[in-house]
């Protein structure tokens, strides 16, 4: 009999990153099969230069993809011109193709390989990997994350006509795959650890007076989140802590720094890893989901809807995106600055019963996600 499955899991981010898709699917593949976790090499992370085992059947190694999101705009735009000269994509794609061939060699003898793509750049050494099947997991819309060279753009497009498969996040983004030349693109959403969230005990060393409300957010903070609002929000309600959670890029950060230093309840504390993040949601008397619209939000199926709503926390979002007409009673939207505060205050004053909240998470469980998931990368491959 064969052994399970192999995977080379290519990653748009680190494994030690923010606790998301990657990671929440990975680790509920099948437990005969064994993923190669190959991550963007990033400043910041410490590399894994020859795979380094993180669960009892996961690896993770490092791999030098083009740097096109650096947090750093100097990298950033080095990496553009890089991606924009044939000469030196070659000279990248080569090296890329000579390191992925010291790395296929980490599967079993008689085992099938799945190559699994969250990261487009990928696809000039996905063939060195020798995969049976090539499956492309389109987490965001690549093409709007960062300035991509025109001369790259081809890869994106000939790995959505190449792929035995291909996964999006949201209805929007079905449609941008269509369009880039996938033939029948997957819509399957992201979800939440339900219990997680639900057994969590509500942190109680957040800053800020301890009995002042919390009005909080979870993920990264870009271009796409609304600094303004925000700090209209935190001036508009004195008596509430405005907590802010997760990485910011540099631009952001030095708006949030300024901000923070004239409101006294805006709270920015970065990055915590994932172990916390329940236990700091459990704390918000409301979710925010603060983001400008832009063609990269428009497309976007956002984590931390579901993990506000399995932790009975109530959401108040912008219409960031056409989506937010299918989460129901998940979350309010709001259409100008004045209604995001309106509609924050009103959740203040009364409570939602966070009965619907939760039923509301369960149907996107981690673990129904990833039954689908599995099911659609392995399904006919007997």
């Amino acid at each position: 009999m064969r052994p399970g499955w192999d995977v080379v899991w290519l990653s748009d981010i680190p494994w030690g990153s923010l606790w998301q898709r990657p990671q929440q699917l990975a680790t509920r593949f099948p437990p005969d099969s064994r993923i190669l976790f190959v991550e963007p090499w990033t400043i910041g992370h410490a590399p894994a230069l020859r795979p380094t085992q993180v669960t009892e059947r996961i690896s993770r190694v490092s791999f030098p993809f083009l740097p096109l999101h650096a947090r750093s705009i100097r990298l950033r735009r080095l990496a553009y011109r890089l991606g924009g000269s044939a000469l030196a994509a070659r000279c990248l794609f080569a090296a890329q193709r000579a390191w992925a061939a010291t790395l296929r060699g980490f599967g079993r003898p008689g085992a099938r390989r799945l190559a699994l793509v969250q990261n487009f750049l990928a696809r000039p050494s996905l063939r060195t990997f020798r995969p049976e099947r090539v499956v492309y997991d389109m987490i965001d819309a690549p093409l709007h994350f960062a300035p991509v060279p025109p001369r790259l753009v081809p890869q994106w497009e000939r790995l959505l006509r190449e792929a035995d498969r291909v996964s999006v996040t949201s209805r929007p983004l079905a449609q941008l795959a269509r369009s880039g030349g996938a033939p029948n693109p997957r819509p399957i959403g992201n979800g939440v650890d339900v219990v997680r969230f639900q057994v969590a005990a509500p942190a109680d060393s957040l800053p800020g007076d301890a009995g002042a409300p919390i009005l909080g957010y979870v993920g990264s903070l870009h271009s796409w989140f609304d600094v303004p609002l925000i700090a209209t929000l935190a001036r508009s309600l004195p008596g509430a802590r405005v907590v802010l959670v997760g990485p910011a890029h540099p631009s952001t950060r030095a708006e949030l720094e300024r901000v923070s230093s004239s409101t006294p309840n805006l709270f920015w504390l970065g990055l915590k890893p994932y172990s916390e993040i329940p236990s700091i949601v459990r704390a918000f008397r409301v979710g925010l989901i603060p983001f400008r619209r832009t063609p990269l939000t428009e497309a976007v199926n956002p984590v931390k809807l579901y993990e506000y709503a399995a932790a009975g926390v109530p959401c108040v979002t912008t219409r960031f995106t056409d989506e937010v007409g299918t989460w129901g009673g998940a979350a309010r939207v709001a259409d100008s600055e004045e209604a995001f505060v309106a509609c924050v205050r009103s959740f203040l004053e009364s409570p939602p019963d966070p009965t619907p909240l939760v039923a509301f998470a369960r149907l996107h469980d981690w673990d129904e996600i990833a039954r689908e998931f599995v099911a659609f990368c392995l399904e006919d491959a007997a």
